[in-house]
């Protein structure tokens, strides 16, 4: 059995992983991480990658700090739980030197253009993060991911495409020796249920609850 959990790479779940991989009792603990990328947010290690995935990585980044955590941090916490609890921990994500080749191959000159400037035009500067907007992310996701897929068609085959049939292929084949939780982003997660129609869903929106009832200030420097 895979239990598929969708998460944030920028909002705390730590208690909420905890508990799940406790009540679901799974043999083994998956998450989207390479065992390079896990490696380099264990030791914060920085990657020379394209300079597409690095803005990208800096907007996660910088909303991440606006909400008091560190991008990865999910990860290397369902890394941390399964050690604790004896599990085996797998690795499915595409490896992310194939994903920026992906973004190099597969995005058109026009495309790279449009997606620098919706990038650096960016808002970095001062930025105030109440309910409301996380309310609007979450509900909407489907609806955002929708228009990246539209409007970056190179891109999104780069990053949800090869990447979700890789994770679907590993995901299978770790189902064989047992039952299996995957942490994956949660815009991953109708991609991979495509692929994986029996698998269990868990979304964001029922893991968080209420408890998203936050609002941040900060400066981004």
């Amino acid at each position: 059995m895979i239990v598929l959990v969708g998460v944030a790479h920028v909002i705390n779940l730590r208690r909420q992983i905890e508990e799940l991989i406790i009540r679901e009792q799974a043999d083994i603990v998956a998450v989207e991480l390479d065992y390079g990328r896990y490696y380099a947010l264990k030791n914060k290690v920085e990657g020379k990658m394209p300079y597409i995935y690095r803005k990208m990585s800096e907007m996660q980044k910088s909303v991440a700090e606006m909400l008091g955590t560190e991008v990865g941090d999910e990860m290397l916490t369902a890394v941390e739980v399964a050690q604790v609890l004896g599990k085996e921990i797998a690795f499915i994500d595409m490896d992310a030197q194939k994903i920026a080749e992906g973004i190099r191959k597969n995005m058109s000159a026009r495309e790279k253009l449009k997606l620098y400037g919706s990038v650096i035009l960016a808002p970095f500067s001062r930025k105030k993060l109440t309910k409301k907007e996380v309310d609007n992310i979450i509900e909407n996701e489907e609806k955002y991911v929708g228009y990246i897929r539209e409007k970056f068609p190179g891109l999104s085959k780069a990053l949800f495409d090869d990447r979700e049939e890789v994770m679907a292929n590993n995901l299978s084949a770790l189902d064989k020796r047992g039952k299996v939780i995957a942490f994956v982003g949660d815009a991953h997660l109708k991609g991979l249920h495509s692929r994986l129609p029996t698998a269990k869903i868990i979304k964001l929106r029922d893991l968080l609850g209420d408890s998203y009832n936050f609002s941040y200030s900060v400066v981004v420097n």
